[in-house]
């Protein structure tokens, strides 16, 4: 065995030795890798304090366990991930640093009032949480409510209110109909809260909720107001450009909304008419009738016979019938509107009323009730002294960037450069494929190189056969 050993040389040995080391940590690798436990994710995205709730119910369980990514993933073997979880979440562990209402499962009994008001604020606040955190853009959540103290012989004094902090995930962030939609969940869930006392902010401190008390309004409505204008200049102008092209005209629409809510009730008194063909006189109740015999005495001198008499006396009851109408009109109705159209188009007197009630009808405006529709040119504009240009005829056009003359010449350009590309590719192929074509002194000069090479190879040719002679 030395023998052999000493028998290789050193790089023999060497290129051995690093052999047999690559086998070993080969073995090594693969038997690490096929012995390791593959591990899954069991929970992800995990604040510290859930972190380590959920490592500390792991170590009750005895189940190994490893964390990743700074401590924010816990991760378990593959083939216990989901038998792992569903035995943690049924322990209603309170995760966020919020619990719900299990906090009432085991009741005591010899718990006082104002303990079992603190655990249900706790509960309820834990449970707005939990449905918060359902939003694919709230990343953590954390709800405060302001309950106001209740007796039984001391109302509220003050009204309900909450705050709610949310940290949202990178990149995302919540529409106005979302925090509005939030609000209105809350208040919902909270009686007595209405959705203008719930105050949404962000991670930042930055409000994402509008207030809306008494003395701040003015922000809603100019809001309401501005969305109406925007939606009804995009009406008109949507006409216009059908009509006479893009950027051929230009709307504005000025709104006047009435911000006030009314309440009109309206009182009626039904009348039947009567039973005997009377005027109406209401609905009959009830009805009674009595009558009364009455003897005068006879004067002396006259006959023995008294004169009888009757009285009658007749109580009618009648019950009027009522009507009550509310009718309670919302804020935010158009009062008045004032449109304005302006054309680079030249238009007569007649035009200009077409296109007049045509936007008026595209805004919904009505001239009775007060509206005001302007259409002007630009060209009575920008020359109020010149002669009015010739009247163009109203048209409806297509409303591509390109009117239909211009699509030949277009067209006729893209084939051109089609065609031109097509040509110089042809003849680069042709060039390539052509075959070399000399001249008559390029030739010359080819075959005396030619020549010349050989002359010089044929000495060396006939030494070398010689001397392969001489070889005995």
């Amino acid at each position: 065995m030395d023998h052999w050993w000493l028998a290789l040389g050193r790089r023999a040995q060497a290129g051995l030795v690093a052999g047999l080391v690559a086998i070993l940590l080969f073995v090594a690798f693969a038997s690490w890798w096929a012995l390791r436990p593959d591990r899954a994710v069991l929970f992800s995205d995990l604040r510290e304090q859930d972190a380590a709730l959920l490592a500390a119910e792991l170590d009750k369980l005895k189940l190994p366990y490893a964390v990743a990514e700074n401590g924010s993933t816990l991760l378990v073997e593959r083939s216990q991930v989901h038998a792992t979880r569903m035995k943690l979440m049924g322990k209603d562990l309170p995760l966020h640093g919020a619990v719900g209402f299990e906090l009432f499962n085991n009741g005591d009994f010899g718990m006082t009032e104002f303990a079992q008001k603190v655990n249900y604020q706790r509960a309820l606040q834990g449970e707005l949480t939990r449905t918060i955190l359902t939003f694919p853009e709230v990343q953590d959540a954390r709800v405060h409510l302001a309950l106001p103290e209740q007796g039984l012989f001391k109302p509220a004094s003050a009204r309900p209110k909450a705050a709610i902090t949310l940290a949202l995930r990178f990149g995302s962030g919540l529409r106005p109909e979302q925090v509005s939609g939030i609000q209105r969940l809350v208040a919902a869930a909270v009686p007595g809260l209405s959705a203008s006392e719930v105050t949404l902010v962000d991670q930042q401190g930055l409000a994402l909720s509008r207030v809306t008390q008494e003395g701040e309004e003015g922000g809603a409505r100019l809001d309401l107001k501005r969305e109406t204008e925007n939606y009804l200049s995009r009406k008109a102008g949507a006409v216009l450009e059908r009509a006479f092209g893009p950027g051929q005209a230009l709307a504005s629409v000025d709104a006047t909304l009435n911000m006030e809510q009314v309440r009109v009730t309206t009182e009626d008194v039904i009348a039947a008419p009567d039973g005997r063909g009377g005027p109406a006189a209401g609905v009959l109740v009830r009805e009674r009738e009595s009558s009364r015999d009455t003897a005068t005495p006879e004067p002396r001198g006259m006959d023995a016979r008294g004169l009888r008499g009757s009285s009658v006396q007749r109580d009618v009851e009648y019950q009027a019938g009522r009507r009550v109408e509310q009718v309670v009109s919302q804020p935010g109705s158009i009062r008045r509107l004032q449109v304005v159209a302006v054309l680079r188009a030249a238009l007569d007197a007649a035009q200009q009323e077409q296109v007049r009630k045509l936007v008026a009808a595209a805004v919904g405006a009505s001239f009775e009730r007060g509206d005001t529709v302007v259409v002007q040119s630009f060209a009575a504009i920008a020359a109020p002294g010149a002669a009015p240009a010739p009247p163009v005829e109203v048209v409806p056009r297509a409303a591509s960037g390109l009117s239909w003359p211009a699509w030949p010449f277009v067209a006729g350009a893209v084939l051109l450069l089609l065609a031109v590309l097509l040509v110089l590719l042809l003849r680069r192929r042709r060039q390539a494929s052509a075959p070399l074509v000399l001249d008559e002194q390029q030739r010359r000069l080819a075959l005396q190189r030619v020549e010349a090479w050989l002359q010089e190879a044929a000495p060396v040719e006939a030494v070398s056969i010689a001397a392969g002679r001489r070889t005995p």
